[in-house]
């Protein structure tokens, strides 16, 4: 094995997930920079309008990237499982398959986002003042679709080795690029809210070579092999059916936010500006619960793998710990210097205003939003995607969308779309812990019975 990689189905549970988080912890936080960058840079550089502009395809650039964030998550689930068990001949002929379904998918994706950007954006009521500039910003944006899904499902083929490194440097390297493209595009070049993206585009590209590079010096009897990329029909079968419940459940609740978005045009350019700025603050809040979060399916799933089903269950009990404290001191953190983060991105007061405002009110609650990510993960770890899916778009479209219909219908404030986050992370983090303790606790207990029989 890779001295990069990290067996999760031996040794100390807390030291092996600590160690196997650390990195993708690191990596979060590059990759949050690397989606951040564009906004403190235009905010900055330009204007409060170019700030707007880049903002307001955000909840769109979320929804078809994703759906292959959601993909990568689900098909890595597949890959520990197969690595785990090591059946090595089953891993390789999933991961030559998926890649080659991504690299189809993600052209398609990319053509049809450049095509459709300005009507899209229609569709979300964009300012006119900004829908130039914004339209333009997503139509290159889109160009790089297809890098940023390479990416992910290649890093979640290498993260499912046990190898959380190697996707780590990717993203600093790229995430490094992406600041210098920016800066240099925006304030030497001249090159305004255009400049950002076409920035954005080739640090994904850089992040694509690097994945492309490591998938090929794998152990040879699962490494990807560019000149045997192909589609094997079972193969596709089985890891569609845990990436396409956890695409679509992303895809579906990214589709939930642009009707969000919608609501949050209505309240003027300070409000689409200063929302979406306060969610990108909010992601640096989420980055260590994040990281944990991401690192307990692929734990679940080497376990699952290798028939340790109670290593699994101690690690679910280990984690919840671990998330529910690195939820809440962020958000304590995060509430108390909501003014100083919020004019790193702006030195617009009426922006600002929005902000913290924002900030304010979702971070006292913010342990429903770690609950929320940890049962997530753990349920798709135990190959419970599909709830998943169920459980995300019943709490993060519907509920969402009817307390939005119900509250501004009642009382036209913003702060009505800012309480729809919390209680939704509730109302999911709730029905995931149920449905773990009532359906997926009993059916490992089974599993292990089996076991010891």
């Amino acid at each position: 094995m890779n001295r990069k990689n990290i067996d999760l189905t031996e040794g100390n549970i807390v030291k092996v997930i600590i160690a196997f988080a650390v990195p993708l912890f690191i990596g979060q936080l590059f990759q949050t920079l690397y989606h951040s960058v564009d906004s403190i840079v235009v905010g900055n550089f330009i204007n409060g309008d170019a700030l707007a502009a880049v903002n307001a395809s955000t909840s769109l650039c979320n929804t078809l990237v994703g759906f292959f964030t959601g993909l990568s998550a689900g098909v890595g689930v597949v890959f520990a499982h197969h690595f785990g068990a090591k059946n090595y001949k089953d891993l390789h002929e999933s991961i030559q398959t998926t890649m080659t379904f991504t690299l189809i998918a993600g052209v398609s994706v990319a053509l049809l986002g450049v095509i459709f950007a300005r009507g899209m954006l229609t569709l979300l009521k964009v300012d006119p003042d900004i829908m130039d500039a914004s339209a333009s910003y997503l139509r290159i944006y889109m160009f790089g679709v297809l890098f940023t899904a390479i990416y992910n499902v290649g890093a979640s083929v290498v993260r499912s080795t046990g190898d959380s490194v190697s996707p780590f440097w990717h993203l600093v390297i790229s995430s490094v690029a992406n600041i210098i493209l920016d800066l240099l595009f925006v304030a030497v070049f001249r090159m305004g809210v255009n400049g950002v993206g076409w920035a954005t585009i080739i640090a994904q590209f850089i992040s694509v070579v690097l994945v492309f590079r490591r998938m090929q010096l794998m152990d040879s009897e699962y490494a990807l092999d560019l000149k045997d990329l192909h589609i094997n029909w079972q193969a596709l079968k089985e890891v569609l059916s845990m990436g396409l419940p956890a695409a679509i459940q992303s895809s579906i609740t990214s589709i939930g936010n642009i009707f969000t978005h919608r609501y949050i045009n209505g309240f003027g350019k300070a409000a689409t500006a200063g929302l979406p700025t306060g969610q990108k603050i909010d992601q640096f809040a989420q980055l260590a619960c994040k990281g944990v979060g991401l690192a307990i399916p692929t734990f679940i799933a080497q376990n699952i793998g290798a028939r340790k089903y109670d290593r699994a269950v101690k690690g679910v009990r280990i984690t919840a710990i671990l998330v529910m404290a690195l939820t809440i001191i962020p958000g304590f953190i995060v509430y108390i210097f909501a003014p100083q983060l919020a004019r790193i991105f702006t030195p617009d007061e009426e922006i600002i205003k929005v902000i913290v405002s924002f900030l304010h009110t979702v971070m006292p609650l913010y342990g429903f939003m770690g609950m929320h990510q940890l049962f997530s993960g753990i349920n798709k770890g135990f190959h419970k995607a599909t709830f998943d899916m169920i459980n995300n778009i019943f709490s993060m479209v519907i509920v969402r969308q009817r307390w939005l219909a119900i509250s501004l219908a009642h009382d036209h404030v913003i702060q009505n779309i800012f309480w729809c986050y919390p209680l939704t992370w509730a109302c999911a983090g709730i029905i995931g812990f149920v449905y773990y303790e009532l359906v997926v606790k009993k059916e490992v207990n089974r599993l292990t019975n089996q076991t010891q029989e």
